[in-house]
């Protein structure tokens, strides 16, 4: 191969090379992949996440019910704050992909024209900072740190919203049953409130009877209005999270039913789960390796830049004066003492004299800083103070995610021993006081109010029944937060337990076909017979 075929394929190569740097792309779907799968191990729930996705509506399905997988699947999709966040991730890499390149040469010219005339001169310089050579493998890492830190922090905010919507769900749940429970509650009392003012007018009652039961119904009547209220903002709230908050909030939820699971794991156990899995600790690990890393970067920028070029100039040359050629002659022939013409150079002449003048000016520049004032030791001062102050935050994380566990361990606890001594105890207790109060109604021993106010109490502890699923059901979804994972089967025991009692049918004649009618309906139809009577 000729010497001239290989300096063209040399400068094929660079030009190539610098063509390849120059075309470097930012594509983060990688990463976007990264923290969805991040999500879904910590939730179980699978999440997508795309540039362009479009908003959802909200859809309930048949009877006006939303489910709760159904309210997840819009929140991960639709929640503003959420694809907000995504964005830091797409900027984290941006960062990523500037800290590979290296910086563009400098071109610099210059163009100065004699005030006299002549040729102009000219300068010009073409240089590059290769500092970026050592600085570009620890800018590297730092900016991998900052993007890993960003992803897993994002998939730990996925995890939030996901535990914010649980527990708003599982109140609007615990809302709507209280309401209807609370529906009963008050129609008994308005039954009952009936029958004493009758009995009153017979004479068979006193005032103080008429007062408490009306203050009951109006405590009643109370609660029901604020629980109303409340199931509206929770309903708002969850409409928020799902991202579709201008949509009709005439929806449902799915019934509350929880199935009461004894978590089997000692303390200690789930709190190295936690410590291997929360995405927030991990975040702050790579945060903390990405000072780490800008912490080496600044040691090595002692010499911050070294500009390394060629440069070159032509000088200015003047111009050349016009000649006068009868003055010329004159003067020759004057000092030959006959008619002479003047002298003229020759051509050989004229190139010597060009020969003799520097056209150009060509040779290699360098620029670099010499560290003697700013040796960069602030800088370095900086990073070790910031890398330090990561370490500590980072040990405050785990000790808030030791501090979480616990807390919620002991909640989750506490609202087992709830539910149990409700569907153990509590719940059969008042079951059989009803029973007992319509045997001995039925035998002629206690009025309909005996059995109607067993009736109502037995509701009120539903009611708190239903607070206590409510609250099991939180109090899980904060232990698995705390967690940044589910919490596995194999930890979970099934505790046995009676189910729920719900009003029995109150009756008016013993052992009348009425005994089969449902609550809803017979306390007034007794309480009607009753003030008849």
């Amino acid at each position: 191969m000729t010497r001239r075929g290989v300096s063209g394929r040399a400068v094929w190569l660079a030009c190539a090379s610098v063509l390849l740097a120059s075309c470097a792309r930012v594509d983060h779907t990688t990463e976007w992949q990264q923290a969805g799968g991040e999500f879904g191990r910590a939730t179980g729930v699978e999440a997508a996440w795309t540039a362009n996705a479009e908003i959802r509506p909200l859809e309930p399905g048949p009877d006006n019910v939303v489910s709760l997988g159904s309210a997840l699947d819009l929140a991960l999709a639709n929640n503003r704050a959420l694809r907000a966040d995504l964005q830091t991730i797409a900027q984290a890499k941006a960062d990523l992909v500037q800290a590979g390149l290296l910086p563009n040469p400098m071109l610099t010219m210059l163009l100065a024209f004699p005030s006299g005339g002549g040729r102009s001169r000219f300068e010009f310089g073409l240089s590059d900072d290769i500092a970026s050579l050592w600085l570009i493998p620890t800018r590297k890492k730092a900016a991998q740190g900052m993007l890993r830190q960003r992803i897993l922090s994002f998939a730990d905010t996925a995890v939030v919203l996901v535990n914010d919507l649980r527990t708003n769900y599982y109140s609007l749940q615990y809302q709507a049953r209280a309401i209807e429970l609370q529906e009963q509650n008050i129609k008994l009392l308005k039954d009952i409130s009936g029958i004493i003012e009758a009995r009153l007018r017979a004479g068979e009652s006193s005032q103080l009877d008429v007062y408490f039961i009306r203050g009951r119904l109006l405590e009643a009547q109370l609660d029901q209005i604020t629980l109303r209220a409340d199931e509206q903002i929770t309903r708002q709230t969850l409409m928020r999270l799902m991202g579709v908050a201008n949509a009709a909030a005439d929806w449902k939820p799915i019934p509350l039913d929880v199935t009461l699971n004894v978590i089997t794991a000692p303390e200690a156990e789930l709190v190295d789960a936690a410590l291997r899995q929360r995405l927030d600790a991990q975040a702050a690990q790579w945060e903390l390796e990405a000072s780490l890393a800008d912490f080496q970067q600044q040691k090595l920028r002692l010499i911050p830049t070294f500009g390394l070029g060629i440069g070159g100039e032509r000088p200015e040359t003047k111009g050349i004066l016009g000649r006068k050629v009868l003055a010329d002659t004159a003067r020759s022939s004057v000092r030959a003492g006959q008619l002479t013409a003047p002298e003229i150079e020759s051509r050989g002449q004229r190139n010597r004299e060009r020969s003799l003048i520097i056209n150009m000016l060509l040779g290699p520049t360098i620029e670099v800083p010499l560290p003697i004032f700013d040796q960069n030791q602030a800088q370095v001062a900086k990073a070790q103070a910031r890398a330090r102050e990561l370490q500590k935050r980072l040990e405050e994380v785990e000790q808030r995610v030791i501090e979480g566990v616990r807390a919620a361990l002991i909640r989750r606890r506490l609202a087992e021993e709830r539910v149990r001594l409700l569907e153990q105890s509590l719940l059969p207790q008042w079951q059989a006081n009803l029973t007992v109060a319509r045997q001995t109604f039925l035998a002629g021993r206690e009025s309909i109010v005996t059995v109607l106010l067993a009736q109502e109490t037995l509701i009120r502890t539903q009611l708190s029944h239903a607070a206590a699923l409510r609250d099991l059901e939180t109090a899980t979804a904060s232990l698995e937060r705390e967690l940044s994972g589910r919490i596995p089967d194999t930890l979970l025991r099934p505790l046995t337990t009676q189910p729920a009692a719900t009003p029995p049918a109150t009756t008016s004649q013993p052992g009348g076909a009425d005994e089969k009618k449902s609550p809803a309906t017979q306390p007034a139809q007794t309480g009607k017979e009753e003030t008849d009577k």
